[in-house]
């Protein structure tokens, strides 16, 4: 009698790594939503046993592509990740590396710079309308206006650029980003009512202003400029350093 070939840990991995991608195909080619098959349906279609169907289904639930259900409607369900569980992740593993949240926020700086001079350069009648719109909310910001008011208005303006420019990875690695150094900060009302906020509030109308102007005149090298600009001012408002020159979040 013949012994059966024994299967290795590594021939394992590899049977499940390669029915993963199998499954990711079939989910990339399908609808969201859309149904797979069944578990016996890919074990056939697929050729390999339950167990490896289970674990490389384990893997692409992980990657977001991929949704089971269980029950007599159930079965193996085409999905997309979603970006909040994509950021939320990815941050969560950056805190984990001990990560410096000010060189987060340079790299995020650095992205909005290069945001702004793409959407300065498409000098077309959407990039006009975009920024009238939002020239028009932010000459309407007060003096005293509150921190949370301008940080909404500077992420729905945000959002706005990044549609109008269609840099749709950029959005994604600054949104990481941001993600990870807003786990560091809790916007309070407690340094609303200083001279200080009030200054930034100024600065920040007038460097938002700027940057909605290049964007109108398609203007890059303006754009650039009030770019860096407005970074370096949320810079100084959200962070401050201890007596030990650590990075710490502003109450």
């Amino acid at each position: 009698m013949l012994d059966r070939p024994r299967v290795t840990p590594k021939q394992s991995r590899s049977t499940i790594a390669a029915a993963a991608e199998q499954l990711r195909a079939l989910s990339r080619n399908a609808e969201e939503g859309a149904l797979l098959g069944g578990e016996e349906a890919l074990v056939g279609k697929l050729g390999v046993s339950r167990a490896t169907i289970r674990q490389a289904a384990r893997l692409l639930e992980r990657e977001g592509l991929l949704m089971v259900r269980r029950g007599i409607n159930g079965g193996y369900f085409a999905a997309r990740p979603d970006v909040g569980t994509i950021e939320a992740t990815v941050s969560a593993y950056l805190d984990t590396l001990g990560m410096d949240a000010e060189d987060v926020t340079v790299v995020a700086s650095a992205l909005w710079v290069e945001v702004l001079r793409k959407a300065a350069g498409l000098r077309n009648e959407a990039a006009r309308s975009m920024a009238q719109q939002y020239r028009e909310q932010v000459l309407a910001i007060r003096p005293d206006a509150p921190f949370r008011q301008i940080l909404a208005l500077e992420q729905a303006s945000r959002e706005a650029i990044f549609r109008l420019t269609g840099a749709r990875y950029i959005e994604l690695i600054f949104q990481i980003n941001m993600a990870f150094a807003q786990r560091r900060f809790e916007p309070t009302s407690a340094a609303d009512d200083t001279e200080a906020h009030r200054q930034f509030v100024q600065a920040w109308r007038n460097a938002k202003l700027l940057e909605l102007a290049a964007i109108s005149d398609g203007d890059p090298e303006i754009g650039v400029l009030a770019a860096r600009h407005i970074r370096n001012l949320w810079h100084q408002r959200i962070w401050r350093r201890d007596a030990a020159g650590h990075l710490q979040a502003r109450a």
